[in-house]
């Protein structure tokens, strides 16, 4: 199937592949068709395409990349909305802000996208009962990711001082 997308063009996406999010996505509630978009000048970072808007593509990470430690605790309600509760059907998703100075991205850790990829059914995860950041720096985190993917040392640049 071929969708238009303002910041993709004309691409061409498996109707499979399409994810429902239930209520739509805040700020975005008319919206509830999206796609992953994959792409290779940006990645990890990956672009949730709406498929009833062109002009909406946000951003999107795993969040494990930017903090390995990270946790998600949802309840039994939250994963009915989404139809499972097998944690091997779940994807989890950040959204990130990218302003024109990138070295301020942040990604969306207080509430992460879940997605069931079995039933290709998705939602917005509020979890106001844990402390995490809205707007967690993710910059330094994404370096240290491409650096290990390229296989260059991430100390390279630092004096001995670690500055």
């Amino acid at each position: 199937m071929k969708i238009e997308s303002t910041r993709f063009g004309e691409i061409e996406i498996n109707e499979n592949s399409i994810i429902r999010f239930v209520g739509g996505l805040p700020g975005f509630e008319e919206l509830d068709r999206y796609a992953i978009i994959r792409c290779d000048q940006t990645e990890p970072i990956q672009w949730l395409q709406s498929l009833d808007d062109k002009d909406i593509a946000i951003p999107i990470v795993n969040p494990f990349i930017l903090k390995p430690d990270y946790e998600i605790e949802v309840d039994d309600d939250d994963l009915d909305l989404i139809e499972t509760h097998k944690e091997e059907d779940l994807v989890v998703l950040s959204i990130m802000v990218i302003p024109e100075d990138i070295t301020k991205m942040t990604a969306n850790l207080m509430a992460p996208l879940l997605i069931n990829i079995k039933e290709m059914v998705g939602a917005q995860m509020m979890m106001d009962y844990k402390t995490l950041p809205i707007r967690f720096p993710a910059f330094e985190a994404l370096q240290k990711y491409y650096h290990q993917e390229e296989g260059v040392d991430s100390s390279v640049g630092i004096d001995e001082k670690g500055e």
